[in-house]
C-alpha cells in the first residue's frame, strides 16, 4: 500500500511540474526571448516578402501597403545594403497608407546575383519584370546613392512606366570624381581575421557620433558588406553617367541631400543645373541619417506626394 501512495505522489508531482512548466512558456506576445536588447534584425522585414524571375535572376522584393494602391513608390538601396536600408521608411509609409516596394539590387541581399557584371542601365531594364509581375503600368522609383542612378536610368529610359523620380544623395559624378571613387587606395579585403579586425574595418564610420540610430545603420553597413559578393553594384555606378540622362527626365523629381557627406556638392550642382527639381536638404549628417530618420523621410515623401501626384 505505502508503495502505491509513494508512486501516486511522485506522479502527482510530476504532472504538477509539467503543467506549472507548460504554463510557464505561454506568452501573449512575441517577446524578447532570452535577448537583453531590442534589436529586432530582419525582424524589420516581417511580410510583403516574395521573388519574381527577372533576366538577372531571381529578384527580391517586399511588397507592403494598401493592396488598392496601383502606382507605389519603389525604393532601392545604395551599394553594399540590401532593402534593410528602407525597413524603416517602408514600415512609417505603410502605416500611413502608402504603398511602397523595396528590392534587393541583384548581386546584394536575397536577391540572386547576376552571370555578369552589370551596368546600372542593365540594372534598370531589370526592373521592368517587377513591374510587369506585379501588373504595375506606372510607379513612383526612388534610391539612394547607387539606387538613385539605377532609378534615374529607369525614368530616363523608361519613363512611360514613372509617374515621379525621388533620389537622395544622387551622387551626379562627373568623370574626374568617379575615377577618384574608382581608384579608392584604401579599400581592404573583407577576409575573415582571427581577432575579428575585419568587423570593425567593416564597420564604416563617416562621422563619429554616438547616436544610437546611426550606429545602428553602421552595424547594417557592415553586415549587409558581408552578405553581398563582389561589389558590382559601386562598379556600375563609378562608371555611370547621369548627366547623360538627367535631360531624358520629364517626370517630377524630389532631390534629397545631407550635407555632411562628400555627395552634397554634386547634389547642389544637379539642382542647379534643374531648378524645376525639388532641392531639399533632409540632414546637415552623412549617409546613414535615412536610416536613422525614416519617419521623417516617410513624412517628406507623402507631403510631396500629394503635391504632385494629385490625381
Amino acid at each position: 500500500m505505502a508503495n502505491h501512495i509513494f508512486v501516486r505522489t511522485i506522479a502527482a508531482v510530476v504532472i504538477g511540474m509539467v503543467t506549472c512548466h507548460s504554463e510557464s512558456i505561454v506568452a501573449d506576445e512575441l517577446g524578447r526571448g532570452v535577448s537583453v536588447d531590442d534589436w529586432k534584425g530582419f525582424g524589420a522585414l516581417k511580410g510583403g516578402k516574395g521573388y519574381i524571375a527577372a533576366p538577372m535572376g531571381q529578384l527580391h522584393y517586399r511588397d507592403i501597403g494598401p493592396r488598392d494602391d496601383q502606382h507605389p513608390l519603389i525604393l532601392l538601396h545604395q551599394s553594399p545594403m540590401s532593402m534593410i536600408e528602407w525597413a524603416g521608411v517602408q514600415n512609417a509609409l505603410a502605416q500611413m497608407g502608402i504603398r511602397c516596394i523595396t528590392v534587393d539590387t541583384p548581386g546584394y541581399g536575397l536577391s540572386d546575383p547576376p552571370s555578369k557584371q552589370p551596368s546600372i542601365k542593365d540594372y534598370a531594364d531589370n526592373l521592368l519584370a517587377l513591374l510587369d509581375a506585379l501588373r504595375l503600368s506606372k510607379v513612383v522609383i526612388g534610391g539612394h546613392h547607387t539606387g538613385a542612378h539605377i532609378a534615374a536610368s529607369f525614368t530616363a529610359n523608361h519613363g512611360d512606366r514613372v509617374l515621379a523620380l525621388v533620389m537622395h544623395g544622387a551622387a551626379a559624378m562627373t568623370r574626374e570624381e568617379a575615377s577618384v571613387y574608382l581608384a579608392n587606395p584604401n579599400r581592404k579585403p573583407r577576409t575573415p581575421l582571427l581577432d575579428g579586425s575585419h568587423l570593425t574595418q567593416s564597420f564604416h564610420r563617416i562621422n563619429k557620433t554616438n547616436r544610437q540610430a546611426i550606429l545602428d545603420a553602421q552595424t547594417w553597413f557592415a553586415i549587409t558588406s558581408y552578405m553581398q559578393g563582389p561589389d558590382i553594384g559601386h562598379w556600375a555606378a563609378y562608371h555611370y553617367d547621369m548627366m547623360l540622362d538627367i535631360p531624358k527626365i520629364k517626370v517630377p523629381v524630389l532631390l534629397l541631400s545631407d550635407t555632411g557627406e562628400p555627395v552634397n556638392k554634386m547634389d547642389k550642382r544637379l539642382a542647379a543645373a534643374r531648378p524645376d527639381f525639388k532641392y531639399v536638404e533632409f540632414s546637415d549628417g552623412d549617409v546613414f541619417e535615412l536610416v536613422a530618420d525614416p519617419v521623417r523621410w516617410a513624412n517628406l515623401y507623402s507631403t510631396w506626394r500629394g503635391q504632385v501626384l494629385k490625381n
